[in-house]
């Protein structure tokens, strides 16, 4: 019986740890909490809300302002994440035949199977397992974008100047909390193709260049995963400060291989993933722009 073989494994092993840059999409916006025991099957963390603000004193004063952060207990499950290759006995008998190491090429779809539901979580949650993401966690800010002179509020239909009006008003909503600043706009793929056109008939600049040009945010991200995740499944975009005081995405356990399961004439090859989906910590500082 042909077997699978340390050096194949080792393939496999380096394959999983070689995701493609789209692959990575939440985790290159959210800081990535990984300091949760892999074996734990809750997480509790704190929502704030702060009150109250410092003042100056007048000299000989006494009646020092008090400041509270009401902080309520959350807690949420940890899920596991999985996917798993067929790799066949003839298969690794060519491979063994030409000297090489079994193709790893089918890793590549299981580990993207596993980095698309990360993202679907961290984004847009799964209501059938009760879990959260970006668009519908509780306290985030919903801002119900105005009409247009055009009397609608989708982009298509808006000025370049009312496009940037929606986004200005929205970043300053997260502005406006002390301590903190927004550094994130997400647009899924539609909303960022209107962003590229013409700023108006006088500049070949674009939107998207004017708003730049603003340095209001350290990043723009496209994704698919957040359409139609407006009230009543209208489009939407999202302006969030990403900083870990505000948002992380928990992985207890990175994605790993397990052993192999045997039945002829295949090799099952499983992986997992442990995660919690986005830990909120302050929803506040998240805002979703709906009806564009």
């Amino acid at each position: 019986m042909s077997l699978l073989r340390p050096q194949d494994l080792q393939a496999i092993d380096a394959k999983i740890y070689e995701p493609h840059k789209e692959e990575l999409k939440a985790r290159s916006i959210f800081a990535l909490k990984t300091d949760i025991p892999a074996g734990a099957e809750t997480y509790a963390y704190d929502v704030f809300n702060r009150s109250g603000a410092a003042k100056i004193l007048a000299p000989g004063a006494t009646d020092i302002p008090l400041v509270d952060a009401d902080l309520d207990r959350h807690t949420v499950n940890i899920y596991s994440i999985a996917a798993a290759i067929n790799i066949t006995v003839q298969e690794l008998r060519q491979a063994q035949m030409a000297g090489m190491t079994v193709e790893t090429v089918k890793v590549d779809t299981a580990r993207k199977a596993i980095a698309e539901k990360e993202n679907k979580l961290a984004f847009i949650g799964d209501s059938a397992h009760n879990i959260k993401g970006l668009t519908s966690t509780t306290g985030i800010q919903v801002y119900a974008v105005p009409q247009g002179v055009s009397g609608k509020t989708t982009w298509a239909d808006k000025t370049a100047d009312e496009i940037v009006a929606d986004i200005r008003k929205a970043k300053n909503k997260v502005n406006k909390l002390p301590g903190h600043t927004a550094d994130t706009l997400l647009v899924t793929p539609d909303s960022f193709e209107l962003l590229e056109k013409p700023f108006n008939e006088f500049t070949k600049q674009t939107v998207l260049e004017y708003i730049q040009s603003q340095r209001w945010f350290t990043r723009i991200e496209v994704l698919n995963d957040i359409k139609g995740q407006g009230t009543a499944g209208a489009d939407c975009f999202v302006v969030l400060d990403s900083s870990p005081e505000v948002v992380q995405l928990g992985i207890p356990m990175d994605i790993t291989r397990h052993p192999q399961e045997y039945s002829f004439p295949n090799y099952k090859v499983p992986f997992e993933q442990r995660t919690t989906g986005l830990i909120v910590r302050y929803p506040m500082a998240i805002v979703r722009g709906d009806g564009i």
